[in-house]
Order: structure tokens, then C-alpha cells, then sequence
């Protein structure tokens, strides 16, 4: 497949393997912070991944010794307040994409802070070199640290890391980030971490595709249903292979969580 006249801004390279989309952020004069405009091309490429049918998942990963950084606050008047909505809600479709779409893999070299954190916490799988670490330093700047990541970081990390990261911005690296599930994976350079994303990919996409939709999105949303409630919709889940349109099947057993229509188009 080729992705030669794909293009998502200058500040995105955008390559497929294992049929995933490798989405690479490259705005290294910025340390691969957001602005509006990345947000946007970010957005556009993860979107891409999801409506096209040969590409089976997605890896977001990073040129040079940050992640992210979070949003570029030299690039946003905070007075702004409409400018500031649209930043933010364009943040939260992003994490939306990642959560409810096709399986994603997160492979992360350096610093990864604010934002960078949400969109990695949003992955289905969390790949880091050693020298990496993780911080939510909103609190700094007294900025509020929203676009869903509260609401993430207390199912997977608990409500006390919830609390460490985002009301002390608490400074955690490798070990520890492994240790609470912040990650998955430690490799040592980022050599070691194209090649890991690409094998779990190649793992991936050699598999079900509908199943593994299927069983992303009933990890991600039955913990908050009553047990009677959550084993009819697993249920439901393993009876997929009744429906002759796999597409249409994962589009209504999506309703069964009460999402959203997956923003696609």
C-alpha cells in the first residue's frame, strides 16, 4: 500500500507497515508540542487510520529526545477563550479515536509530558525507551488537566497516581510508570522500539480484526456496567461471527457503550 501522497502537515510523518499507519511527530523545534494547527494534522492522520479498511491499527511514536511535550503554550493566547475550547475539543476527539478505534500502539522515546501522556494513556499498548519519563505539569501554569485524562488515568492507574501526576505533577519514570501500568514496556534505545511496536503490530494484524475491535472496546467500557448487564454485551461480543457485514456489526455493538458515531469521516 502506498502512503507516498499522504501528507498531514510538516510536522507529521505518516508511513504504513505491518499495515499500521506509523504516525511520527516531528515538530522537534517545539520538542513535538501542540499547537492548533498539529493538533488538527494529528487528528487528520489518526482518522485516516481509522476509515481506511487495509490499515489495521495505528502506531504513534516520536522523532528526536521528547514524546511531547503538551500543548505549546507560546503558541496559544489563554485569553482566547474560544481558541482554547477548539484546542481542547479537538485534544479530546483525538483521545476518543485512539480509545474507540482500531488497536493502537504507543511507542515513546523521551519526555512525555502533558498531553503527549493522554494520547499515550489512550493506546492499547505503551512501549518506552529507558530514558523516558512521564508529567502532568499543568498544575504549574494552573491550567486544569482536562480532555478526558482524569477520567483515563483513574481506571488505569488508580485514583492515587491520578492524584500524584495531576495535583503534584509528580515526575515518574520508566520503572515506576511499568510498575503502575502507565506502560507496558521497557526497551533501551529507540532502535529496540520501532522494532518492538512493529512486531506487536505484526502480531496484530495477522489476527481477527473483528475480534480484536470487539475485544478493545469491551475492555475499555464494561468495567463501569453491573455484571449482568456487561456479561449480555460480552456475550453479544462472541456472537460476531453471525453477522455477514463485520464493518456494520462493530458500528452497532458500539452503540451497546453508548459512544459516539467514531469520527471518521
Amino acid at each position: 500500500m502506498s502512503s507516498n501522497n499522504l501528507q498531514f502537515g510538516e510536522y507529521i510523518e505518516f508511513t504504513i507497515k505491518k499495515r499500521f499507519g506509523i504516525i511520527m511527530l516531528n515538530r522537534l523545534h517545539r520538542s513535538n508540542a501542540f499547537d492548533i494547527k498539529q493538533f488538527e494534522n494529528l487528528k487528520r492522520a489518526v482518522k485516516h487510520c481509522q476509515r481506511e479498511e487495509k490499515i489495521r491499527g495505528l502506531i504513534l511514536t516520536n522523532n528526536g529526545t521528547s514524546f511531547s511535550t503538551g500543548v505549546d503554550l507560546g503558541a496559544i493566547d489563554g485569553s482566547d477563550h474560544k481558541a482554547v475550547k477548539y484546542l481542547e475539543g479537538t485534544a479530546a476527539s483525538i483521545c476518543k479515536l485512539l480509545y474507540n478505534g482500531k488497536p493502537a500502539i504507543c511507542a515513546i522515546n523521551g519526555r512525555t509530558m502533558g498531553e503527549g501522556v493522554v494520547f499515550s494513556t489512550c493506546c492499547d499498548y505503551r512501549i518506552a525507551t529507558e530514558v523516558s519519563f512521564f508529567q502532568m505539569p499543568e498544575i504549574f501554569s494552573g491550567i486544569f488537566t482536562g480532555t478526558g485524562c482524569i477520567v483515563l488515568f483513574s481506571r488505569i492507574l488508580g485514583i492515587p497516581y491520578t492524584k500524584l501526576m495531576c495535583m503534584f505533577a509528580e515526575r515518574i519514570y520508566t520503572q515506576k510508570a511499568l510498575k503502575i501500568g502507565l506502560i507496558d514496556q521497557i526497551v533501551k534505545n529507540k532502535e529496540d522500539l520501532m522494532k518492538t511496536a512493529l512486531d506487536k503490530a505484526k502480531f496484530l494484524f495477522t489476527k481477527n480484526q473483528t475480534v480484536l475491535n470487539a475485544i478493545k472496546l469491551c475492555a475499555n467500557h464494561l468495567f463501569d456496567k453491573g455484571y449482568h448487564q456487561a456479561y449480555e454485551i460480552e456475550k453479544e461480543a462472541s456472537m460476531w461471527f453471525k453477522s455477514s457485514d463485520k464493518i456494520q456489526f462493530l458500528k452497532n455493538f458500539r452503540t451497546k457503550f453508548e459512544l459516539e458515531k467514531l469520527e471518521v469521516n
